[in-house]
């Protein structure tokens, strides 16, 4: 299970991440959590700056779904303000939520090794793209102060895999997870 929970990439935000270096991995669907990861949890609505993101990598040729967890209607407040597909209600670490996500919401099919899963907690983003054997992006959440009930227990559960994860993978931890932790200056980061 330790494996599962190791990205395979991570980024301080979506906006640090090279999608033409992605793109040219073959990369086009890109599956997305929203709470944290595009928005923290007290906001409601796509900003400026996500609208020019999104614009960028359509153009670049990616397709984007929206895959959250939560079951409240912000997602799709946002969801159709932002103007792409989603699922509410994934129930991710479970692949129910992605796989509905490719099989019902793409304009097209994709192979996994086509697909990449952005989102900010280990202990269901990360877990669940694992599962699903596609690639996955770990983000540092927007603000962790925002955080709900449900989300502040699965980050106290992850300080301990991430311990765990340090010991019996210690390679392949400090690759991502070390950054993530702040086990690694990010600054020495490629």
């Amino acid at each position: 299970m330790l494996k599962k929970l190791i990205p395979d990439y991570y980024f301080k935000s979506i906006y640090d991440i090279p999608y033409t270096q992605l793109y040219e991995n073959g990369i086009r669907l890109i599956l997305t959590d929203l709470d944290n990861t595009l928005i923290s949890y007290k906001e409601t609505l796509p900003n400026e700056k996500l609208f020019s993101w999104k614009k960028e990598l359509e153009e670049m040729g990616f397709e984007i779904i929206l895959v959250s967890n939560s079951r409240k209607n912000r997602v799709d407040t946002f969801a159709q303000a932002f103007d792409i597909p989603y699922v509410k209600f994934s129930l991710k670490p479970l692949k129910r939520g992605i796989k509905k996500a490719i099989k019902t919401k793409t304009k097209k099919k994709y192979k996994k090794e086509e697909m990449i899963l952005l989102g900010d907690q280990l202990m269901t983003d990360v877990f669940a793209g694992k599962r699903y054997k596609i690639s996955v992006c770990l983000i540092e959440a927007i603000d962790k102060n925002t955080d709900i009930g449900p989300t502040r227990f699965n980050r106290k559960l992850e300080s301990f895999f991430l311990k765990r994860i340090k010991r019996k993978y210690p390679n392949e931890y400090s690759k991502t997870l070390g950054y993530y932790a702040g086990d690694v200056d990010d600054n020495k980061k490629m």
